[in-house]
């Protein structure tokens, strides 16, 4: 077995270092560098570029980078109005800073104000005035005859993690129950910790002041909801149950310790919720570049090249979200390619569309909006090749010392085809290993469902998505670029050219599996 492996390992390496790439596309694939790579993403993930938050000035920035290099390439731009630019409006709504709560009793009527005495990440815009009833921790057994008409007020959580306040658990933060009848649900922060106004305002901050933000116009998505409670201090907390005759560290204890707590109806005691929104209109855009094809007929078909080039933006201490691997390294892959399909001297056959989408983070809002308004048809749109997260190893292939991989995914699901002419490229250039484990319909990630390329196939077009793993950097400002394996990246982004290149010039396109059921719907 070691004898055999001996004399396969060096074929493998001699393959990589002698590719079978055709004559016409050697150019191109020559191009594609560590280097170039690492020159482009040292822009895109800087911290100049603040996170490029959706709709932000970061990824304005990004954006007009990404056009400037299209140009330079001589991509045309097939965008709005000539330009490489499909924009969509996006609506951010806020709770406004005049909204506040009122608390009347028999001390009198005092005001409390948002952000110092409650939060919210957003709600509908209403006054709601009525009684109070307090029911002690979310979980406590309550007869919808007394949460009628009131206004419930209720200890974070469940009883069991009422001494819980290093952390804040989702089950606590994520835990506001709907009470039949009732007209508004408050919670109660807590005194000190994680879980307080003070540090719910340092973490939430940057949140609560962008908003929340859904796509409008023609075909949008719906609306998300969002499960973010309603925080009231425990100063404000103690003004409402005041009429208890109790302090709020004593209703605390009492409610931990009892587990029939019994709820509390303060008749005496009304309150009035003035939520006020401020709507802000904003635009934001997928940035769209178009190589014409060498085939008279052919290049009315197009193969669409696709990553996200959004991230989250800036944390609520300041420190920025780089995204260099989600995924900055995908959206230089997509300038990569069309400088490497734009520098051969003869093109493929079929035309190719390089396009970075926009607000994947929010909910694939910018590959959704492209296929609702596609600027080449659908029908005519042969593949989508989608690549997200491929500058780093996950911790499967670090254990193993190998970097040389990548997983695949969704390539056999609309068309087998596509998945034979991928592993055929491999076999003719990089030789790595591809690793299906994610392609498993049962698998729990779902990332099938997870990136821009599942709208194509919600829509029948043939897809494959090329990713790394997740790494202990994910969503965190650690995802730097000095974290980037780009010798390895390169490999991956040259076997991701030589798929392309393979596509666009195959007699026939590819064929749709009969039958298929993972059209994503």
């Amino acid at each position: 077995m070691r004898r055999l492996l001996l004399l396969v390992l060096p074929c493998s390496i001699l393959l990589a270092q002698n590719p079978r790439i055709p004559k016409d596309a050697m150019t191109g694939y020559k191009a594609i560098t560590a280097k170039s790579l690492s020159a482009r993403l040292h822009f895109i993930a800087a911290p100049e570029l603040e996170g490029r938050e959706t709709t932000f000035r970061g990824q304005k920035i990004a954006a007009r980078y990404i056009a400037s290099e299209f140009q330079r390439l001589g991509l045309k731009p097939i965008g709005d109005s000539g330009s490489y630019f499909q924009r969509f409006n996006v609506e951010a709504t806020k709770v406004s800073e005049t909204s506040h709560i009122t608390v009347t009793n028999k001390s009198g009527r005092s005001s409390y104000s948002f952000r110092s005495d409650f939060l919210a990440l957003s709600g509908r815009e209403n006054e709601i005035s009525g009684p109070v009833l307090f029911i002690g921790h979310m979980d406590t057994e309550v007869d919808s005859s007394l949460t009628k008409g009131r206004i419930v007020v209720a200890l974070a959580g469940r009883r069991e993690d009422a001494r819980d306040t290093s952390v804040i658990p989702i089950r606590r933060v994520q835990s506001v129950r709907q009470f039949p009848g009732s007209l508004a649900t408050l919670v109660i922060a807590d005194d000190t910790g994680a879980g307080s106004v003070a540090q719910l305002n340092a973490r939430f901050g940057q949140m609560i002041e962008r908003g929340v933000m859904q796509v409008v116009g023609p075909q949008a998505r719906a609306p998300r909801g969002s499960s973010f409670p309603v925080l009231i201090a425990p100063s404000l907390a103690n003004a409402i149950l005041s009429e208890t005759g109790k302090s709020l560290a004593q209703l605390r204890a009492a409610a931990f310790e009892d587990a029939g707590f019994a709820p509390a109806s303060l008749n005496q005691t009304s309150l009035s919720i003035d939520l006020r929104n401020a709507k802000e209109l904003k635009t934001t855009e997928n940035v769209i570049g178009f190589l014409e094809g060498s085939d008279p007929q052919l290049k009315q078909e197009v193969v669409v090249f696709t990553a996200h080039y959004d991230h989250i933006g800036v944390a609520a201490n300041g420190s920025i979200y780089h995204g260099a691997d989600d995924d900055g390294s995908g959206t230089v892959t997509v300038i990569e390619l069309a400088q490497a399909f734009a520098s051969n001297p003869v093109r493929p056959k079929r035309s190719l569309v390089f396009m970075t989408v926009v607000g994947e983070e929010k909910g694939l809002w910018g590959s959704d909006w492209y296929v609702k308004h596609p600027v080449i048809p659908l029908e005519k749109t042969i593949a989508n090749i989608n690549i997200d997260m491929i500058g780093r190893m996950d911790k499967k292939y670090e254990e193993m010392k190998n970097p040389d991989y990548v997983y695949v995914i969704g390539s056999d699901k609309i068309s087998t085809q596509l998945d034979s002419v991928l592993k055929l490229s491999n076999k003719e250039s990089e030789n790595i290993v591809l690793d299906y484990t994610y392609n498993d319909d049962k698998d729990p990630n779902q990332f099938y469902r997870r990136s821009d390329h599942y709208n194509f196939a919600k829509n029948g077009v043939p897809i494959v998505f090329f990713f790394t793993g997740v790494h202990d950097d994910y969503h965190k400002v650690t995802d730097t670029v000095d974290k980037i394996l780009f010798e390895r990246m390169e490999r991956i982004v040259r076997l991701i050219y030589h798929t392309g290149w393979k596509v666009a010039n195959k007699k026939g396109g590819l064929a749709k599996n009969v039958g298929s059921t993972m059209f994503g719907k």
